[in-house]
């Protein structure tokens, strides 16, 4: 089954994102994943939720393998730049592709 990471990014600015895209893949790597998909160009379709100033999606063998990348202590100062910043969402979904 395919593992999908979702996450929703609320900023007031970016400023901060250039370090956090320096270290972070490498780090989703470690972890067996990948970004599928990065984008500060978000448009809400459908639904009342707040519009995310970005979003990502990542590809993980398991849901177990997203949530050790997130508890990874080299991504913890990540994790607190990206949290000074912003409120982010994130997400796990398992699921078989298309």
């Amino acid at each position: 089954m395919a593992t999908r990471m979702i996450t929703f990014l609320y900023a007031d600015n970016m400023d901060w994102i250039a370090e956090y895209s320096a270290h972070v893949p490498q780090l989703v790597a470690k972890h067996g994943g990948a970004y599928n998909f990065v984008s500060n160009d978000v448009e809400v379709l459908e639904g009342d939720r707040p519009t995310p100033t970005g979003t990502g999606i990542f590809e993980f063998p398991t849901p177990q393998a997203a949530r050790d990348f997130l508890e990874d202590e080299e991504y913890a100062p990540f994790i607190e730049l990206r949290n000074k910043h912003s409120r982010t969402e994130v997400y796990v979904c398992e699921g078989r592709g298309m």
